[in-house]
């Protein structure tokens, strides 16, 4: 799990260079004017290696809960979804992930501990296998419901900065065009973003627009629309990394990121950030946990200056591709 902003760093299963995980928990406004209070964080983070029937794979996880019971949702997915998705290795990569997401929810559903009819949890997945052959090569499935990201860092020639990133994931709104279909199928109904106060287009169970305004179209809970279309089952994509050629860096967040930093932007503030004094580097000469870090406290900033007393959950892991593959190759399981 992600350390809160502030507390010491929890133990990883790769060095800290290499693989960088933060989280820093929302606010919420203040019984005083300009007075914030902590908000329970909602988001969680997950790595697990060695992984896999064979010991050859890597599991990244980000989930960013929502609701009343979001924190339980989230906890809840976080534990249940590494078994899940080993239990299906057999159907192979991809289905797995989608067999997993799918039984995930309907163990929630079941679980009469948790009220998931109004919270749930986005999920974004990413599950490697390392190339025993080849260190410079993996295979990476995407698997994501809802609104948290993954994007991958390559280099490109003729660009700004010399590099181009590439979406990992889709964010699922309501209104992109086929899952608005499906939900409006489905006998649901969908507003669109609010252009006044910049708030996002919401899934309904009716044209009156009560409960419950969900902000995306697919996720693991929130069980009250799952009539009318929202789905916890995950698009799932198959990658070929190669960090001889062009692959550099991969970072999965919440929309705590997302929602003032674009993709390209936040792949710019990774590879500026600076490493802290002392610490050990990458063969890029790069600190991922420096970096992650730098990224979370530029999104903060940014929820100040566009919310004021508002924040967002925030968490993410970066990922220094080439380091990560060496380091497998280094000490082979």
């Amino acid at each position: 799990m992600s350390p809160e902003m502030g507390q010491k760093a929890a133990e990883v299963c790769f060095p800290l260079e290499i693989l960088g995980t933060y989280s820093c928990h929302g606010v919420e406004p203040g019984s005083r004017n300009g007075q914030t209070n902590a908000k329970i964080n909602q988001d969680r983070g997950c790595v697990v290696y060695p992984f896999g029937p064979e010991n050859d794979y890597a599991l990244f996880c980000v989930y960013d809960g929502h609701g009343a019971n979001g924190d339980k949702v989230s906890q809840f997915v976080a534990t249940k979804m590494p078994d899940e998705v080993l239990l299906h290795m057999a159907l192979g990569e991809g289905p797995a992930l989608t067999k997993a997401f799918d039984n995930v929810d309907a163990k929630l559903k079941a679980d009469r501990t948790i009220d998931a009819e109004l919270s749930g949890t986005t999920a974004v997945v990413l599950l490697m296998k390392f190339d025993k052959d080849n260190p410079t090569k993996a295979k990476l499935w995407s698997a994501c419901a809802g609104d948290s990201r993954a994007v991958l860092q390559q280099k490109a020639s003729g660009t700004k900065n010399g590099y181009k990133n590439h979406d990992l994931t889709e964010d699922q709104k309501p209104n992109t065009p086929a899952e608005q279909a499906r939900i409006i199928k489905c006998g649901g109904y969908v507003s669109p973003p609010e252009e006044e106060w910049g708030g996002p287009a919401r899934v309904w169970l009716d044209a009156n627009m009560t409960l419950p305004g969900l902000a995306m179209a697919r996720s693991i809970g929130d069980h009250l629309v799952g009539s009318v279309g929202v789905v916890p089952t995950p698009v799932v994509c198959a990658f070929d990394i190669d960090v001889s050629k062009a692959d550099e860096l991969i970072v999965l967040a919440s929309d705590g990121v997302w929602e003032f930093i674009e993709s390209l932007d936040a792949l710019d503030i990774l590879d500026k950030a600076k490493p802290k004094t002392g610490a050990k580097l990458t063969k890029a000469g790069r600190d991922a946990t420096a970096q992650v870090t730098k990224l979370i406290e530029t999104a903060a900033a940014k929820w100040r200056q566009e919310e004021g007393d508002y924040r967002d959950d925030i968490t993410a892991i970066a990922i220094d591709l080439e380091a990560l593959l060496d380091h497998r190759a280094k000490n082979p399981l």
